[in-house]
Formats: structure tokens, C-alpha cells, sequence
């Protein structure tokens, strides 16, 4: 049973795939927007509440080997995730890949926070998995973007015929879609010159903060800090107090925001009240590979940002949970010892560590990419284990 799953046609393509493999597959229908996805047979439309919907789990998913999950947000899925360990069912969670962008992660029960993954350098150790060459995805964001923006325009003109239905956005999905436009049309006619590394390089030594998806489970299930502003609010108060003087601080949009917030107002705002002057700058875009190489050291709630610069050897201080913070990584001293001395990960280590990550938990593929998504699938009904 398919509970939730990422937005466009990726759901319809995993059941033709499990159904090849002798799967009877159902898709819950909870708003329009899963109908608009879904637009096959097996099909089971809920129209009772989030209450309702927890009350009768059990009764629903009765019969089915597993139940797939895209993400941890939500009143639906959390109820899931909340009676794993007492349904019949195998509880699977998709999700975006922790080494992005040619990978997508399948765990069972939980991701990013609630990853089963060790969280200790021994439990990575000789040898590593021998893993294949990944096969590149291409360009995903266009195609992210429609398939948020249909959804939510679908979800949103559908809303009488589920009354009940109840989303778990911060914002409305209306604000979020109109965000997206708006953002990705704005970035599509911007100079990209700001946020290259060329530019920012020669202003002096420099570390990046990387802001997440406003909303997303991450923030809100993971961290001390509810949003980005709080994020940026704790960073930059401690940058003030113990960066030395001439260090400068490279403040990184997520590259799925939605623009609800101008987070480079709140960027400008936190300068001026910490007296940050002419030593902090907000980008929107960017070459991560070369800023993590150019930089100091990163800092990150929780965001799998962090992984990409672990892999360049750069120095990352993570302030909320994530499976990936422990000795031998992720600097352990106290963000505000973090500015002055960073500690760099064990290369070796990590190398390990990565194998290990995506020999357990990572499908190569993309969940947008239209030629790569039926490949993604076949990878997502492997993992899943093979028995179909």
C-alpha cells in the first residue's frame, strides 16, 4: 500500500513495476492532488480525518505485505511511522538522497533523524561495499518545480470534494506553489555571477551556513530551531561573538525553497542587529562542490548539505540531529569553538561510511527526472527486497 509518495507520476511507475513482479499495489487517495497523480486503478479514496485515519490503520493496511511512505511529514504518515512496530506490514520511507543528486534513499521506519543508520565511526569500518558507478540523473529542478507546483494547484481546486483532508505545511499550498513560480522564474533571469566562488573567494576566508526548506520535517522534527530564521539567528550570534575578525560568512538558500519568506531580508536584518556589516552574503544558487572546497568549514541544521561537504573534506557543524553526526565526521566541539579551530573528517572514514550509507539505504536514480524515473523504480522494488 502506498500511503504517500513523491509528487508526479513516480507512484503510478513503482506499482506497474511491483504489479510486473506479481504485487497487487493501492494508492490512498487523500485530495485531489493524489487522484490527479495517480489516474489508474487501485485507487482508495479516504475521505475521513487525520483522527479517523489513525483510528483505523490497522484496519486499513490489513492484508498488505508493506506500506510506503514519502517522507516523515504529516498527520498521515506520522501515524504510520507512530504504529510501525505493531502493523503486520513492513514500513518503507522514501525520501531524497542523502548523497545527492543521483541518489534517492529507502529506509525502513524512519529517515534522516529517525535513520536506523549506525551513528558511530565503528560501525563503518573494513571493508567497504564495492558499489557501481552511479548513473548521472541530469538536470531535476525544472521538473521538481512542475510536479510541487501541479500538485499543489490540483490539491488546492479539489478542496471541497476532501473537506477533511489535512496538509502539514507552514504555509498554505496555494503560497508555497505561487512561491515556487515565482522563485525559479526570478532565478531563471538572474546573474549567477554573486554566487560564484570566484567572487566570493577573494573577500577573504569565508564559511557557509546552508539553509533547509522552510517547513520541512527536518527543521521541524529535528532541530532546537523551528525555522530558518531561528537557524540563522543562533549561527550568526555565535559567528559575531567567535569568528575571528576577518572571517566572513556565505549564507546558502536551499535549492527548493519556496520563497514564501524572504529569507534575504531576514539574511540583512540579522547582520545589521549583530553588526555583521560588510562580513556576511546571502546566495541563491551556487556551485556547492566548489564552495565547500573554498571554504572554512560548514555549518548545518541537519541538512544533507553537510554530506557533499564531508566528501570534499571540509570541516561541518551540525546544530540539530542527524545520523551522520559523530567523531570522525562532524566537528564535536561547541559551535562556538567551531569558528576558530574547524576539525576536517577522517577521509578514509567517510569514504567507508558512504559505501556503507548507500549499500543499505540508497537507490541510484531521481524521483522528477523523467529518464530516470522508471529506473528509480526498479532500484526503490529492489530494496524493497526482491520477493514480489
Amino acid at each position: 500500500m502506498i500511503v504517500s509518495a513523491p509528487f508526479g507520476r513516480f507512484s503510478a511507475l513503482l506499482a506497474k513495476v511491483l504489479e510486473a513482479r506479481g504485487a497487487t499495489v493501492r494508492r490512498m487517495i487523500f485530495n485531489a492532488g493524489d487522484a490527479m497523480e495517480w489516474r489508474r486503478s487501485g485507487g482508495v479514496v479516504f475521505k475521513g480525518g487525520e483522527e479517523a485515519w489513525g483510528a483505523r490503520l490497522a484496519e486499513m493496511t490489513a492484508g498488505y505485505t508493506d506500506v510506503i511512505l514519502f517522507g516523515e511529514g504529516g498527520p498521515y504518515n506520522r501515524a504510520v511511522l507512530s504504529a510501525a512496530e505493531g502493523l503486520a506490514a513492513r514500513v518503507w520511507v522514501l525520501e531524497n538522497g542523502y548523497f545527492r543528486p543521483d541518489w534517492i534513499t529507502v529506509e525502513r521506519n524512519g529517515v534522516n533523524g529517525s535513520s536506523g543508520l549506525p551513528r558511530f565511526k565503528q560501525a563503518y569500518g573494513a571493508p567497504a561495499p564495492e558499489l557501481p558507478e552511479p548513473v548521472p540523473v541530469g538536470r531535476i529542478l525544472p521538473y521538481h518545480v512542475v510536479n510541487i507546483s501541479t500538485y499543489h494547484v490540483v490539491q488546492a481546486l479539489g478542496r471541497l470534494l476532501f473537506p477533511r483532508y489535512s496538509n502539514h505545511y507552514t504555509f498554505s499550498p496555494l503560497a508555497q506553489c505561487l512561491g515556487h513560480i515565482r522563485r525559479y522564474l526570478g532565478l531563471a533571469f538572474q546573474s549567477p555571477v554573486a554566487s560564484q566562488v570566484d567572487v566570493i573567494a577573494p573577500r577573504g576566508d569565508f564559511f557557509i551556513a546552508c539553509l533547509q526548506r522552510e517547513g520541512d520535517a527536518q527543521l521541524l522534527r529535528y532541530s532546537r530551531y523551528p525555522d530558518n530564521t531561528a537557524f540563522l539567528a543562533g549561527v550568526m550570534t555565535s559567528f559575531a561573538a567567535h569568528a575571528p575578525r576577518q572571517a566572513r560568512l556565505v549564507v546558502k538558500n536551499h535549492p527548493l525553497d519556496p520563497g514564501v519568506i524572504d529569507l534575504a531580508a531576514v539574511t540583512r536584518r540579522l547582520v545589521i542587529e549583530r553588526g555583521l556589516q560588510g562580513r556576511v552574503d546571502f546566495i541563491d544558487g551556487g556551485n556547492l562542490a566548489q564552495l565547500c572546497r573554498a571554504s572554512r568549514g560548514m555549518v548545518v541544521n541537519n541538512s544533507s548539505a553537510a554530506l557533499s561537504a564531508l566528501g570534499f573534506q571540509t570541516p561541518v557543524k551540525v546544530v540539530g540531529d542527524a545520523f551522520f553526526d559523530f567523531d570522525g565526521l562532524t566537528d564535536q566541539q561547541s559551535l562556538d569553538d567551531f569558528w576558530a579551530a574547524p576539525q576536517a573528517p577522517d577521509p578514509a572514514l567517510f569514504a567507508r561510511f558512504r559505501a556503507h550509507v548507500i549499500a543499505q539505504s540508497q537507490v541510484n536514480g531521481n524521483f522528477h527526472e523523467p529518464r530516470a524515473i522508471e529506473r528509480t523504480a526498479h532500484g526503490v522494488a529492489d530494496m524493497f527486497g526482491r520477493n514480489f
